[in-house]
């Protein structure tokens, strides 16, 4: 059985602040995935000047980056699905949404919520159309023929 080794906390100390300063390692080598992640804005730049995918995994091929072009396709595509980017087209419209009041009648009154966020906004129009709903006459079906015998 091993003997209870000790260390003193100077040393831990001294351990901690000589591994939190040391340089990080680069690996030799790369799996394929890897090595297009890495290589990914030089290709799309390629895509951009309009190379094709298979003349990219040619020129890719002519630096001993052996890859076909539906595997490229694919790292690609799953690349640009991992990267969480925003549409433009969605930011514009919600920087668009400007406030407004919305009227709402009650007994005979009109009132205006000006709403502050699109929460308030869809909140408003709920409560305006669920007192919409309740000043009305609620639908009845016609019987059906027959229906009578049942009541």
């Amino acid at each position: 059985m091993p003997k209870n080794i000790r260390v003193q906390k100077s040393s831990i100390d001294d351990a901690i602040s000589t591994f939190g300063n040391l340089p990080s390692k680069a690996p030799s080598d790369y799996s394929l995935r890897e090595a297009i992640g890495q290589i990914l804005p030089a290709i799309k730049d390629l895509m951009n000047k309009g190379y094709n995918l298979d003349e990219i995994s040619k020129l890719l091929a002519q630096k001993n980056i052996e890859i076909g072009t539906t595997t490229l396709k694919q790292y690609i595509r799953d690349f640009d699905k991992s990267q969480p980017q925003s549409s433009p087209s969605k930011q514009t419209k919600q920087s668009k949404v400007k406030a407004a009041t919305i009227p709402i009648a009650e007994e005979g009154q009109e009132k205006s919520i000006p709403p502050t966020s699109p929460k308030n906004t869809v909140a408003a129009k709920e409560v305006a159309v669920d007192q919409a709903v309740a000043t009305e006459k609620p639908y009845k079906s016609p019987p059906k023929p027959g229906a009578e015998q049942f009541k």
